[in-house]
């Protein structure tokens, strides 16, 4: 009955809106109005709004504006720091220094507690160092509270204490972006681009692997803050509803004594000038579509063709109206989006792009068409009325843009700190004001270069319909899967005493379980268990079926309400299948392998081939007291065992495949019950970074059961 009463009221509302266009339809032919006639007025110039500045007695110069509409007030400190001080084996630092810098507190207002302290009286602080030359620290409250929260900041800024437990949260908060980072096709397109033109080894193109992340550590994450959040080179913007003098007051008493080290603001690493021209391809087999992107090195905003650039940008794919779109998605049908970017930033030259998103079977012709409006674009002049058009467009987004005198105010302070004029925005609008079709021309054939473009294409190439090798470049192919999650190991070499003591920890455990001779007895199982997965915040149900013949031949079944998915392996073929799609896929043979290592029938039957060397001290986990070993297989798979007080094999940890990719896993054991000759555990709950993912019940297993070797195979094999 809902809706039937939502569609009475759309209707009703469409015949008010039709009676009133009718109304203004008669209006306008009773006064023969024209809309071909109107006069568009001219846009507003930027408003001419000056922040006051001021020096506190430490040098930190401050931007204060007034603005009494809301009972608010908001603040941020800009910083300048360089990728320089965070090293090519701790990349990721930077991430985690900017987010603990926060979440941590400070010793006098740990994290937790200033979480509640700011949420009780609805204020804010934040903390961030972005890809590499700017750190910021920002808050936001009701004006009542602002000398209580200026307070908090100031200490966020002067005083973090980095506790290792948030550093781990922030980690974990890292991981989950790595194993996610190939989910998405753009983000892997935009990614190998900035490898491709900026070098492998390139500073501008680094991002955290799991191994580089695992090297921070609280002291390195204390040194970046005292480098980045130094007073010599910060400036500060408040904006809101408070007394210029009072403010004033308050961050002189707040920041002034803080001595920095009197040294200017540190230069960044430079930009490759150019890339060889090639064709990159990163291969990703589970889309339907294709990315493309060609690019070079672009320019630096205080450069005087900026303007003419931005004109430049958004007559070649910078709207509906721009050649890009006309020519690929209107005209050919072949691009579910495309566009470009100048490639202009403010201290380092960013990065010319244009790019396509195309079918799969389209791709080789979507970049044909892609190179070549780039190339017409220089060659072949826009027209008038092109520019015309593009300049309109420029001019009323960026009127709009700044149209709040907050974002004046702190867009002022960011040009301080990074040493561009107070005027940068007067200039620009006047300069795309003045921009005419010749100088877009002259420009374009200044910044962009066709002959020196990198060509970057992601997709399934078995789809594409041309071979990459005809588009006339050197083909080079990156491979873009992700390192594996190292296994926490201790350092330096095991003692004889460590060793001796780990196999008698597995031994005992083996035994407490049935003994080493009835785990070793056993050649195969079947395994049914009722097992819920945690995703996303969705409980997903399901019966599984695991039948082994060991080591390597194995077939899961697992039973959902909309379908059955499978995996399997008979010792050549590995396949996975979900109703009547069945894909080979060699990873779930790797993946099984490494099942089998970890398996208790491995650990437990052929300890000899594991060595386990014995911590020192124990481990506490939910107030239960652990002894760990850390232990090695004899294929090389690094697992670490937790060992209960009674002895029984409690926890494995491990590096293993995850719903996005190689994670940290933990498999916990209980509810230890007899069948047959062994003593196994009746529930298994998986963790993926400590978090509940799995919960598995057994409901029977099988010792040997007979098992065909067709029911590995895949199917129509």
């Amino acid at each position: 009955m809902r809706g039937v009463w939502v569609r009475i009221a759309a209707c009703a509302l469409a015949a008010v809106m039709l009676s009133g266009a009718a109304g203004a339809a008669g209006a306008a032919g009773a006064t023969d109005w024209d809309p071909s006639k109107l006069v568009t007025p001219p846009l507003r110039p930027i408003q001419n709004i000056t922040p006051a500045r001021k020096v506190l007695r430490n040098g930190i110069i401050v931007y204060l504006l007034e603005d009494h509409t809301l009972p608010k007030v908001r603040g941020v400190a800009y910083t300048r720091y360089t990728p320089v001080w965070i090293p090519n084996d701790k990349v990721g630092l930077g991430s985690v220094t900017g987010e603990v810098m926060r979440s941590g507190g400070t010793v006098r207002h740990p994290g937790d507690a200033l979480d509640d302290r700011l949420g009780a009286i609805g204020a804010s602080i934040s903390s961030g160092l972005d890809g590499g030359s700017i750190a910021n620290a920002g808050f936001q409250t009701l004006s009542d509270n602002a000398s209580e929260v200026v307070g908090l900041w100031c200490d966020v800024m002067r005083q973090p204490s980095f506790p290792d437990s948030k550093i781990e949260l922030a980690k974990v908060g890292i991981r989950r972006a790595i194993s996610e980072r190939n989910d998405e096709l753009f983000d892997v397109l935009s990614r190998v681009m900035r490898t491709a033109v900026y070098g492998k080894q390139g500073i501008w193109s680094r991002y955290p692997e799991y191994a580089t992340l695992e090297n921070v550590k609280r002291g390195d994450c204390i040194e970046l803050h005292r480098k980045a959040f130094d007073p010599s080179h910060m400036v500060v913007a408040v904006f809101g509803d408070f007394n210029s003098q009072a403010m004033l007051k308050l961050l002189d008493q707040q920041l002034g004594d803080w001595k920095g080290s009197g040294t200017p603001a540190p230069p960044l690493p430079p930009v490759p000038a150019s890339a060889e021209s090639r064709l990159v391809f990163a291969p990703k087999d589970d889309v339907t579509q294709s990315g493309i992107i060609v690019a070079h090195v672009g320019f630096r905003a205080d450069d005087p063709d900026y303007p003419a650039m931005d004109v430049y940008e958004t007559a070649l794919g910078g709207g509906f109206q721009s050649r890009l779109t006309n020519k690929i998605r209107t005209e050919r049908g072949l691009a579910y989006a495309t566009g470009a970017t100048t490639g202009e930033d403010y201290l380092k030259p960013g990065l010319f792009l244009a790019y396509s998103l195309t079918q799969s079977e389209s791709t080789m012709t979507a970049l044909g068409l892609l190179r070549d409006e780039v190339r017409r674009s220089v060659n072949e002049p826009f027209t008038d009325e092109e520019i015309r058009l593009a300049r309109n467009t420029v001019e009323n987004a960026f009127v709009f843009r700044f149209e709040d005198p907050a974002d004046i105010l702190f867009r002022a302070a960011y040009y301080e700190l990074i040493g561009y004029p107070q005027d940068f925005l007067q200039r620009y609008q006047r300069g795309v004001q003045a921009v005419t079709s010749a100088a877009v021309s002259e420009a374009a054939r200044r910044k962009i270069h066709p002959d020196q473009l990198v060509t970057v294409i992601v997709g399934k190439e078995s789809e594409f319909d041309k071979p990459l090798a005809t588009m006339g470049q050197r083909v080079e192919r990156v491979d873009i899967s992700i390192p594996s999650l190292p296994v926490k190991q201790p350092e330096g070499q095991a003692t004889p005493e460590q060793l001796e003591r780990g196999k008698a920890w597995l031994a005992r455990a083996a035994q407490l379980s049935g003994g080493r001779a009835a785990w070793q007895a056993v050649r195969s199982i079947h395994v049914e268990s009722q097992d819920v997965v945690t995703m996303e915040g969705q409980n997903i149900k399901m019966l599984t079926e695991l039948s082994w013949q060991f080591p390597n031949r194995l077939l899961s079944v697992q039973h959902l309400a909309f379908g059955d998915s499978k995996i399997g392996f008979d010792g050549s073929v590995a396949w996975g299948s979900f109703g009547k799609q069945v894909h080979e896929d060699q990873g779930i043979a790797r993946d099984i392998g490494a099942e089998w290592q970890r398996s208790l029938f491995h650990l437990f039957g052929q300890p000899d081939e594991v060595t386990v060397r014995a911590a020192d001290e124990p481990h506490t986990l939910d107030g239960v007291v652990y002894r760990v070993g850390h232990a090695k297989t004899r294929a090389g798979t690094p697992i670490t065992l937790y060992f209960a007080p009674d002895g029984t094999l409690a926890r494995v940890e491990y590096t293993g495949p995850g719903p996005r990719g190689d994670t940290q896993l933990t498999d916990v054991f209980s509810d230890w019950k007899p069948v047959g000759p062994l003593r196994y555990p009746h529930q298994r709950d998986v963790l993926i970074e400590g978090r509940p993912y799995l919960q598995s019940m057994l409901n029977s297993l099988k010792l040997d059961p007979p098992l065909a070797d067709s029911l590995f195979k895949k199917p129509g094999f």
